[in-house]
């Protein structure tokens, strides 16, 4: 008898997990677990490609697998359209927090706390416990895992799921309604976002106008960008900053400057400008490590308007251009040319999509969720390489494209252009 998909899929999980297992025993590390005092991270080391590509595939033949089992219409109707209302209770009502990690509490305690009736907050908190978020250790009464002793402890994440549920899940909603009212837009006002907030701002003018909210929503995307696969490192040791001896590198929107630090720290013969909007330039600025307060400066700018930094060797774009639609990335980018001399560079670090089916359906299913995010909040999307040199190609023909790569273990590519004058 010929092997099935589903044994080809168990008996790779198996070999897998053996493996993984091996090396969490052998290492004395513990054992994957969402007990309370379970690991909050996975601990397989992120350089041991071997290791690590044994997890990413164990991910995807279970999803995979799990998604045989189903079969198609169970699996199309596995999809529920409130998944995160849970998550949002959680943390809108701050039902984690409502008793101390370590104890438990009944569900009419939990709901007294939290100004709830006691049916809404047993419906909530047993779809949590399904979703694997909070223990029903007893009937009615519930206790903390790992999972909700991270939202009950842990700010950025609490802020994560906050925006993902509250900003995110809602113009995720709205965004199909607005492809038909606004067809082909590409305007930052005319999204999901705007639509499920009522107003025809985009939402860096609504979070201007939200201080907690935009507070929250950059916490939200600390979690993200600090974590594996968004280091810095990546930046300082994948560009050769060396060549440049003694130049100038202006850090467009640059937020807190931490690139810049980073970069000015490795490299004591270059000097940074870090170049954001006046809200983040004045908090920024208090902020600047002793050891490079003379190479890292901070100037407000809006880089929808000219650049005023004439002459710089480098414009250093960080995961800024996938915010913009085409029409804004490439204003951008002319809002440049008056700045620049012959041989300066565009340096560019950003999601760059992949090919379908080059990288494992997880990590794939990441980005082009990402892609469709910056649709629902910018009307814009995330783009192949190709995209990126034509938006480079229609700025100017004085663009020249250099070269493109992906660093070893980073999300974002590093993308060189240099202006060659027209």
């Amino acid at each position: 008898m010929s092997t099935t998909r589903i044994l080809e899929l168990s008996s790779r999980i198996a070999t897998n997990t053996t493996k993984l297992n091996d090396y969490l025993v052998s290492n004395n590390l513990p054992a994957p677990s969402f007990d309370l005092n379970g690991p909050t991270d996975s601990l397989i080391p992120k350089e041991n490609t071997d290791l690590e590509a044994a997890r990413v595939a164990i991910i995807d033949d279970t999803l995979e697998l799990r998604q045989l089992m189903l079969g198609p219409r169970e699996y199309l109707m596995s999809y529920t359209h409130d998944e995160l209302i849970s998550q949002q209770a959680i943390v809108r009502f701050r039902l984690a927090q409502s008793f101390p990690v370590g104890s438990e509490a009944t569900f009419a305690e939990v709901a007294a706390t939290c100004n709830l009736t006691e049916t809404l907050t047993r419906q909530l908190l047993r779809h949590a416990i399904v979703k694997g978020i909070f223990t029903e250790s007893l009937r009615g009464v519930v206790s903390h895992n790992a999972v909700s002793r991270l939202l009950a402890e842990d700010d950025v994440i609490r802020d994560w799921v906050g925006a993902g549920s509250d900003d995110l899940w809602q113009a995720a909603a709205h965004t199909c309604e607005a492809n038909s009212k606004y067809p082909g837009s590409e305007e930052p006002n005319e999204t999901g976002f705007a639509l499920a907030n009522g107003t025809n701002k985009s939402i860096y003018e609504v979070f201007a106008e939200n201080p907690e909210r935009a507070r929250r929503f950059g916490n939200a995307m600390r979690s993200f960008t600090e974590g594996t696969g968004f280091e810095v490192s990546h930046v300082v040791n994948s560009y050769p900053w060396a060549d440049h001896g003694n130049a100038r590198v202006v850090d467009v929107g640059g937020s807190q400057g931490f690139v810049s630090i980073a970069l000015a720290r490795q490299f004591p013969t270059l000097n940074f400008i870090v170049q954001d909007l006046q809200s983040v330039v004045k908090a920024a600025k208090c902020d600047v490590p002793a050891d490079v307060a003379g190479r890292v400066q901070f100037m407000t700018h809006d880089f929808l308007t000219e650049q005023p930094v004439q002459g710089a060797d480098v414009y250093f774009f960080r995961w800024i251009l996938h915010n913009w639609s085409d029409k804004y990335c490439i204003k951008i980018l002319r809002n440049h040319i008056p700045a620049l001399r012959k041989g300066t560079k565009i340096v560019i670090n950003d999601n760059v999509l992949p090919e379908p089916g080059v990288m494992s359906n997880w990590q794939e299913n990441r980005l082009r969720s990402m892609d469709l995010t910056m649709t629902e909040i910018q009307n814009s999307h995330e783009r192949e390489l190709d995209d990126w040199k034509q938006i480079i190609r229609t700025a100017s023909p004085g663009f020249v494209f250099q070269w493109a790569k992906q660093p070893p273990g980073s999300n974002l590519w590093i993308m060189v252009v240099e202006w060659q004058g027209i």
